[in-house]
């Protein structure tokens, strides 16, 4: 079964948020995406094969994703989520082979469908609240996670403007889990704050 907190280490490349990343991995964060949309591939990949082993050192058990850049992916051995950037679903799945973890970010239902058809093995569905990272983009909203959790087979974590006081209601609509950014990477104490969203998760599955 796929984790349920997953946090996507955008802008991994700046030494701080390296820091912070390493630092929510040694608290338990079970998943980490590596993003960077601002580098070219080279770069991408000279940063993630540089940061992947000590993230591996911290958390042997630790899944690991890389966002957009198959080649890392593939040279690497770890998980590739696609979106509006990188291959399409079917053709990452085609070149990852079946056993490859693929995730793909889909922003309305028919989106949705059409990656957990092509092989997505999870969907990103977002922005589900208000997000300082997409200003001036509408949030999707519970009513519609919850549509595009009903509709697909495969576990959708909620993304978007999550905080650990809104866990437990996307988990009510159904989401498998919630993907975090600014939360733990831009608060105070991002050990802190992944020990407070990995409770809020254990409490919404214990009442549900």
């Amino acid at each position: 079964m796929l984790p349920r907190l997953l946090l996507i280490a955008d802008r991994f490349t700046e030494s701080h948020r390296a820091d912070a990343v390493r630092r929510a991995v040694a608290a338990g964060v079970p998943w980490v995406q590596l993003r960077d949309h601002r580098l070219d591939p080279d770069t991408f990949a000279r940063a993630a094969e540089a940061l992947v082993p000590m993230l591996k050192a911290d958390n042997p058990n630790l899944l690991l994703s890389v966002n957009t850049n198959l080649d890392v992916a593939r040279r690497l051995g770890l998980g590739l989520h696609v979106g509006r950037r990188g291959p399409s679903v079917a053709e990452a799945r085609r070149q990852l082979g079946s056993g490859a973890l693929l995730g793909y970010s889909a922003h309305d239902l028919d989106a949705a469908r059409q990656a957990a058809d092509e092989g997505a093995d999870y969907l990103l569905f977002s922005p589900v609240f208000p997000t300082a990272s997409k200003p001036g983009v509408p949030a999707v909203g519970l009513e519609a996670l919850a549509t595009v959790c009903r509709a697909v087979a495969v576990p959708v974590l909620a993304l978007g403007g999550i905080t650990p006081e809104r866990v437990s209601v996307c988990l009510q609509q159904g989401a498998h889990g919630v993907a975090v950014v600014s939360a733990i990477l831009e608060a105070p104490d991002p050990a802190a704050a992944v020990r407070q969203f990995l409770e809020r998760i254990e409490n919404a599955l214990h009442h549900r």
